[in-house]
């Protein structure tokens, strides 16, 4: 243990580093503390490959405890969260190491406030599960036994539930009549619902933004109504069946505009005019439903400014700011919070992960190739079902830690696109594929993974 220069705030920082294998903790006791929730915030940096990396809490009762991820490369600061309940007056704080030789960990910036840092949203995107009902799916619960994949995601911790909505979908799922029995399905296991507009018939994402083929032909100011009419028939139905939508997006991953060509990003006054349509009618629709904008690339801060300056210049309105991560493509767990929180604090939103999804395996479950395949491995996070895990555990820290309570929270997708045939990727051919079914929450045995239980520790 050392201190050292160049600390996070550019004075001195604590590093607990050797030349051989160590184990280190450092800690430090405050009293005279009320009976109350505490939150102890710190900046760390890590080379990660240690066997325990770890900040913690302990306050009387149980110990908290966040794990330290690795930051290299780029060697940037993160900001952690976690909070206890003092029952003494006392509180502990802890930094823990237990490092192969010349790995390190730094601290800095420490603080310790009233109150609790909690993620309110652990959500998963189940899109995938009426048909995979209606196909044959099973699911499991982690002890074996088949039961309701809501039922089996409630009871692991899961609270929103996120379902896309496509406008004449060739087979007929993701559309209003779906989204309308199964928000009667959530309602009473207490899920909240995000309803996921993609304002195409098919798959829409940077690459393609398709406009509906009812759609084909309109001029702008036509668009607009649409947008407005498809947006609020939806909300407008699930608030007279009891089910209002808690969270509404207006689009899927926009980054590119939505009905292309007209709303791409090369028409951002159009762009402003369909997605302030789309917001219009959820608030006309469903007034207490929160409006997100959902961008992918959840680590390019330059790109995530360009977009929401473009937007909020234009006087779009919308409550919350939604990013895409995945670890693999999205860049490194600390430029994701260094965008999470730039955007929070620069538009003054709450943010959240409005998708995210690791790997448990590099096999195949039905001879379509995965997109997640070997040469995806993050660093330090094996496609194993304890790699998947620790990335969810991670991913979910990272948002916690942006200030202000302003990090909701995480989305996984999809979590129950297991292998199913007749439940593949082409809406259009049912002999199709499933290229997401290592990344689901549930194994080639259809039994709810280890990573479920995160959402437990929120």
């Amino acid at each position: 243990m050392r201190v050292e220069e160049r600390g996070q705030d550019g004075g001195l920082r604590l590093t607990h580093t050797a030349d051989a294998t160590y184990r280190v903790e450092t800690t430090q006791s405050v009293a005279g503390l009320v009976d109350a929730w505490y939150t102890l915030r710190g900046w760390v940096r890590s080379s990660g490959g240690q066997v325990e990396a770890s900040l913690a809490l302990g306050c009387g009762g149980a110990e908290a405890r966040v794990a330290v991820p690795a930051t290299v490369p780029g060697y940037r600061w993160i900001q952690l969260a976690v909070s206890a309940q003092a029952t003494d007056g006392v509180c502990t704080v802890s930094l823990r190491s237990f490092g192969a030789p010349d790995s390190w960990l730094s601290l800095d910036g420490l603080t310790l406030t009233p109150g609790r840092a909690a993620l309110s949203i652990l959500g998963a995107d189940i899109s995938s599960l009426a048909k995979s009902e209606d196909f044959g799916g099973v699911y499991k619960a982690a002890d074996g036994t088949p039961g309701d994949a809501l039922q089996i995601l409630r009871d692991g911790g899961l609270n929103y539930a996120r379902l896309r909505v496509w406008v004449d979908p060739a087979d007929g799922y993701h559309d209003q009549a779906e989204i309308l029995t199964m928000a009667n399905r959530l309602a009473p296991l207490g899920i909240k619902l995000l309803v996921d507009f993609h304002y195409s018939d098919n798959w829409a994402d940077p690459g393609k933004q398709n406009k509906p083929a009812a759609w084909e032909g309109l001029d702008v100011a036509q668009l607009e109504q649409a947008v407005y009419d498809h947006t609020f028939a939806v909300c407008s139905a699930l608030a007279a069946q009891g089910t209002p939508a808690d969270m509404v997006q207006i689009g899927n991953e926009i980054n590119a505009g939505i009905l292309w060509p007209d709303g791409d990003y090369n028409h951002f006054d159009t762009l402003a005019a369909l997605l302030t349509a789309g917001s219009r009618a959820v608030t006309d629709a469903s007034p207490s439903t929160r409006v997100m904008l959902h961008i992918a690339e959840g680590g390019d801060n330059e790109m995530a400014r360009w977009f929401f300056d473009n937007l909020t210049r234009r006087d779009v309105p919308f409550d919350l700011i939604g990013l895409s991560y995945y670890p693999f493509w999205h860049g490194s767990l600390p430029e994701l919070q260094a965008n999470l929180i730039d955007l929070s604090t620069r538009y003054d939103k709450d943010v959240l992960v409005a998708e995210f999804a690791y790997a448990f395996t590099v096999l195949d479950d039905d001879g379509f190739a995965n997109i997640a395949s070997r040469n995806l491995i993050v660093d330090g996070y094996l496609f194993t079902p304890d790699g998947q895990r620790r990335m969810l555990r991670d991913v979910m820290a990272i948002v916690r830690g942006v200030p202000g309570g302003r990090g909701l929270g995480v989305f996984w997708w999809d979590a129950t696109w297991t292998a199913v045939p007749g439940n593949g990727w082409d809406t259009q051919d049912p002999g199709s594929g499933n290229g997401w079914e290592n990344q689901a929450l549930f194994d080639y045995d259809d039994v709810a993974l280890p990573a479920l239980v995160e959402y437990l520790n929120p």
